[in-house]
């Protein structure tokens, strides 16, 4: 026989009761009252569910009638369910959580499923989504895109229109290699973001003004554009969106926090205005730029010769009062690597 103290509930009132249960060799069990040893209930035959063991936290015994009793006594639990082969398959769970090589194991393991998460899951995530997305989605975001932009970052372009007449020519060709795509070229005052370009969701790019007095060749801006169209092609300022979207929620999943979950997509201006493009959505976009150059004739130098000039920009004004400034080198990372694929 095994005796296990605890405590009753009659499944009725939520009151508990002080109570024994009494577990026979043969499977009967009686449940008595601790204080007088009045029998609270009486089974012929061992029919008892019990729930799994979680390290040292109370059990409870199911009765048929919806009663339970609850005890810390572990041990004996487990020693009647053994006994009478009721074991659940959740005690392995109580033996992993109870060993530390076990516990270093768990964790290790889920470290790396994050890190295989973050690094590689996520990325191929935002990417099949972004490009399952009809093209309304990614109108819709574009529209948003500009008119946030609009209302906070740019202003009305001072190009003269004869410039931008001359420019838009000159992209024309490039558009129209480019109709499935629906591109379409804006010029907007940069201000605080000075020389620029966007690739917004959509097919729509923008160069600031600021862009288009540091060139001093149209085939310098050509070659932006095609760098952007190559942003655009790729998909890379929605998937950018996208990652951050499931990385956030993932946040939510793990924290709970759901304060800033209905904010999350709609960040992408400031994606495109304050973050970096990733080392891969640049390669991607470098190289689109450089097949498209070479192919028609046109020197990827040209891109590398304007790079360099912002740079220079950006150096004298980081020295100017005011200190550093937003501009295409911030939101668009250039390494002298990279700077001498468009060189050679």
């Amino acid at each position: 026989m095994t005796s296990i103290t605890g405590k009753w509930y009659d499944s009725k009132t939520s009151a508990q009761v002080d109570a024994g249960c009494l577990i026979y060799d043969n499977g009967a069990v009686r449940v008595e009252r601790l204080e007088d040893g009045e029998p609270l209930v009486l089974l012929p035959r061992f029919d008892i569910k019990a729930s799994p063991r979680l390290a040292d936290t109370p059990r409870r015994l199911y009765f048929p009638a919806g009663e339970k009793f609850e005890t810390k006594d572990n041990d004996a639990v487990d020693q009647v369910m053994t006994q009478f082969k009721r074991r659940s398959w959740l005690r392995i769970v109580y033996r992993l959580e109870s060993r530390r090589r076990y516990i270093a194991l768990a964790l290790a393991s889920l470290l790396l499923f994050m890190w295989g998460s973050m690094k590689y899951g996520v990325p191929a995530a935002a990417k099949l989504i972004a490009f399952r997305l009809s093209p309304s989605i990614h109108g819709m975001a574009g529209r948003h895109t500009l008119d946030v932009l609009d209302r906070s970052v740019f202003r009305p372009s001072e190009l003269d229109k004869a410039v931008q007449t001359r420019l838009m020519a000159h992209f024309e060709p490039v558009m129209e290699e480019h109709q499935v795509y629906k591109l379409r070229t804006l010029f907007r005052k940069g201000g605080p973001i000075g020389p620029n370009a966007f690739a917004i969701p959509g097919g729509t790019i923008v160069f600031t003004d600021e862009m288009v007095k540091l060139a001093e060749h149209d085939d310098e801006l050509l070659a932006v554009l095609t760098h952007e169209i190559g942003h655009t092609v790729h998909r890379h300022a929605m998937r950018r969106a996208i990652q951050d979207s499931l990385l956030g929620f993932a946040l939510l999943a793990i924290t709970g926090d759901v304060s800033g979950s209905s904010e999350l997509f709609l960040g992408l201006p400031v994606l495109l205005t304050e973050l970096a493009y990733s080392r891969q959505f640049e390669r991607e976009a470098d190289q689109y730029a450089l097949d498209y150059l070479r192919s028609h004739g046109i020197s990827p130098i040209h891109f590398a010769r304007l790079m360099r000039r912002i740079d220079q920009k950006m150096a004298q004004q980081s020295k100017a009062p005011g200190g550093k400034w937003l501009n295409y080198l911030s939101t668009h990372p250039m390494t002298e690597e990279r700077l001498r694929n468009f060189e050679q």
